[in-house]
């Protein structure tokens, strides 16, 4: 009777929470994705921070025997990139995480994407790909250089494919150099040496 019981209560909680998730989900302004509903870091959905987010694309790049990197700056310009993967024809492939709205709308100030619109092939990679968890941004409100990537309960859904830009092939010995000198700062110092050479003068 007790067990009846339970799932009986268990049932309309749950109801309750899908309820409430679809209320949120439906509202068009709001800052919230997938991974701040209501009970769905405990419940419903892992938590889809920026962190998590770059460690899925990563596995799945390095699952397609490609090379992948996080957080690569000062390659093409003075901007970081979330994640860089290298594949074997040589060809780029830019991964933008994005877990808010606020970021989406502030990102589109940027002055990157005059690149990305003229297709300057010494300034951007061969594809570029937004991801974010699912349902946060739509594929109607992306550029037409662009490619979508959800990030979901199952893994990485590709909402929409991104072009081929362009097909120069940039300087493989510099793109790995510069791999190679991103993973040693953070493997051996913590971060990248700009900032650790920072915060090292403001303890002193």
């Amino acid at each position: 009777m007790q067990l009846t019981v339970c799932i009986g209560e268990w049932q309309k909680l749950k109801a309750q929470m899908m309820s409430e998730e679809q209320k949120i989900i439906e509202s068009t302004n709001d800052e919230v994705s997938t991974s701040v509903l209501p009970f769905a870091n405990t419940l419903l959905a892992p938590v889809f921070s920026t962190d998590v987010i770059q460690r899925m694309v990563c596995e799945m790049e390095v699952l397609r025997f490609n090379l992948p990197c996080e957080n690569v700056k000062y390659l093409f310009s003075d901007w970081e990139i979330d994640v860089l993967s290298m594949n074997r024809n040589d060809y780029l492939t830019e991964y933008e995480v994005k877990v808010s709205r606020s970021d989406f709308k502030d990102d589109a100030k940027k002055k990157k994407w005059q690149w990305y619109e003229k297709r300057i092939e010494n300034m951007i990679s061969n594809y570029f790909y937004y991801t974010c968890p699912e349902r946060l941004i739509l594929e109607s409100e992306i550029p037409d250089f662009a490619g979508l990537i959800y990030a979901t309960n199952e893994g990485l859904k590709v909402i929409k494919k991104a072009p081929l830009l362009h097909k120069k092939k940039h300087d493989r010995v510099r793109i790995l150099s510069k791999f190679c000198r991103v993973m040693s700062e953070r493997r051996y110092i913590g971060s990248c040496r700009l900032t650790y050479e920072n915060a090292k003068r403001k303890r002193s």
